[in-house]
C-alpha cells in the first residue's frame, strides 16, 4: 500500500494502492515535506518525488530518487518558471487598457538581476536571463565569501536549498538594504524568507514577490492579503509539467521492481 504526502502521481495510481493509514503502508511518496518516519512501522522503501533532499531526515529506510533524466526536467521547467515570474513581475500593472494608458518604465537591460544560488537550476536561470540583462550578479554560499550586494539589485531569484543554515535566509536586516521597489523571486522552499519579516516589507514598502513555494501549503496565510498585486503566488507547480510527472512516474514503478527483487 502507497502513502503520500504529495498528489503527484495520483492519476498514475489506483485508488485501491493509496492508503491513509500508515500503518498499512509499505511504500511512501515524498513530496516536499518531511514525515516522522517512525509513524510507518511496516514501510519498506521511500519515493523522493522531486530532488530536495532537506526533508529527508532518516537513515533508517532506503530511499528512491527520480533518473538524471527526469531531474535534468525539472531544473529546466524550474528555471523556466523563475524566468515568466521575474518578467511578470516586471511587466504586470504597468497599464491600463480602459483608459489606454500606460506606466512609465526602464530598459530592461538597465534592471540589475542578482541570482541567489547557482546550482542546477540558478546557473540555467542565469543563462536564460543573459540575453535580456546586462548586470546579472551571482552569489553562491561556496564559492562566495562576501555576502551579495542586495542594495544594488532590482530583482533577487532564489535558488538555494532549505537547511537551518539558510532557514530566514531573507529577513528583516536584508529587506531594510533593499531598493524600495525591488522585487523577490522563490521557487525554491518558502522556509529561506521570513514570513512576517516580508509581510512588514510588503506592507511598508514597494517591494514585491512572487513566490511559487511557501512555509505552509496550500498556503493560505498573511501575505495572500497582498495577492495578486505586491504578492504573487503560485501552487508548487515550478517544476510540474506533464514529462516531469510521466518520467516521475517511470522511475518510481523501476524503483519498486528494484527494491522487490
Amino acid at each position: 500500500m502507497i502513502w503520500r504526502n504529495t498528489n503527484i502521481l495520483d492519476p498514475f495510481l489506483d485508488k485501491k494502492e493509496i492508503t491513509t493509514d500508515k500503518d498499512k503502508a509499505s511504500i511512501i511518496l515524498l513530496g516536499a515535506y518531511p514525515i516522522d518516519i517512525n509513524e510507518f512501522p511496516n514501510v519498506q522503501f521511500v519515493f523522493r518525488v522531486g530532488v530536495g533532499t532537506d526533508n529527508i531526515n532518516f537513515t533508517n529506510v532506503p530511499v528512491g530518487f527520480p533518473e538524471q533524466s527526469t531531474k535534468d526536467i525539472i531544473y529546466e521547467e524550474t528555471s523556466n518558471f523563475a524566468c515568466y515570474l521575474i518578467f511578470k513581475m516586471l511587466y504586470d500593472n504597468k497599464s491600463n487598457l480602459d483608459t489606454w494608458s500606460s506606466v512609465p518604465r526602464n530598459l530592461l537591460n538597465t534592471k540589475t538581476l542578482l541570482v541567489v544560488g547557482t546550482g542546477n537550476i540558478g546557473s540555467r536561470v542565469c543563462n536564460k536571463m543573459s540575453g535580456f540583462f546586462d548586470n546579472i550578479i551571482t552569489y553562491d554560499e561556496k564559492t562566495d565569501s562576501k555576502p551579495p550586494p542586495y542594495e544594488i539589485a532590482d530583482i533577487i531569484t532564489l535558488h538555494i536549498p532549505y537547511s537551518e543554515k539558510n532557514k530566514n535566509y531573507l529577513n528583516k536586516d536584508i529587506f531594510k538594504k533593499l531598493k524600495d521597489d525591488a522585487i523577490i523571486i522563490n521557487t525554491a522552499r518558502g522556509g529561506i524568507v521570513n514570513e512576517d519579516d516580508l509581510y512588514e516589507a510588503l506592507s511598508t514598502t514597494n517591494i514585491r514577490a512572487a513566490f511559487d513555494a511557501f512555509w505552509d501549503e496550500p498556503y493560505h496565510g498573511k501575505l495572500m492579503e497582498f495577492y495578486p498585486n505586491k504578492f504573487y503566488a503560485t501552487p508548487h507547480m515550478a517544476s510540474t509539467c506533464t514529462e516531469f510527472v510521466q518520467n516521475c512516474y517511470y522511475d518510481f514503478v523501476a524503483t519498486c521492481r528494484a527494491f522487490s527483487e
